[in-house]
């Protein structure tokens, strides 16, 4: 395995909202879930956010146990640590794959997202995006900070370390 989200899928919702997790996603998950065994479902949590966030991001669960020690540098009643907590804590839902390959999006998480028989799956390095197609199409990057150093005519490869490309330093 890559060890990394990657690729889109643009995938169906059936009429009790399930949508089919591509394969090489269930096997990264099943590689980050501590207890994950042979023949059971792979465990993962849904972010869904506020209103900020027009996407639905899953971790897997060794990446949003990560997620929570960093946030557990924080100090306890700063106002960092308390947004964290209620993004990566409160506005989550955990989720298994069925034997099928399928998770079930429930109507709240449909309805965030306007989800109604399909839905893009998108690798997104350690996570991967669940979005309403239209809405990736036109609003894939929304609230990135502004880089003083960002020209968006480059190729992207030449961000990387080295600036020489994705060959360049491997």
């Amino acid at each position: 395995m890559l060890g990394v989200f990657i690729g889109e899928h643009d995938n169906k919702i059936d009429a009790k909202g399930r949508l089919s997790i591509p394969a090489e996603f269930r096997r990264e998950l099943e590689d980050a879930d501590p207890k994950w065994e042979s023949g059971k479902p792979a465990r993962m949590v849904i972010v869904y956010g506020d209103e900020r966030r027009n996407y639905l991001e899953v971790f897997s669960v060794a990446d949003l146990q990560r997620v929570h020690a960093q946030i557990a540098t924080l100090p306890r009643g700063s106002r960092k640590r308390a947004e964290l907590q209620r993004l990566y804590a409160h506005q989550v839902v955990m989720a298994t794959v069925d034997e099928t390959g399928r998770i079930v999006l429930g109507s709240k998480l449909r309805g965030k997202l306007d989800l109604k028989d399909r839905a893009l799956v998108v690798g997104n390095g350690e996570t991967f995006m669940i979005w309403q197609p239209e809405t990736y199409e036109n609003d894939a990057m929304p609230g990135l900070m502004e880089e003083d150093d960002f020209d968006p005519t480059l190729d992207p490869s030449t961000w990387l370390p080295g600036g020489g490309g994705p060959l360049m330093d491997l």
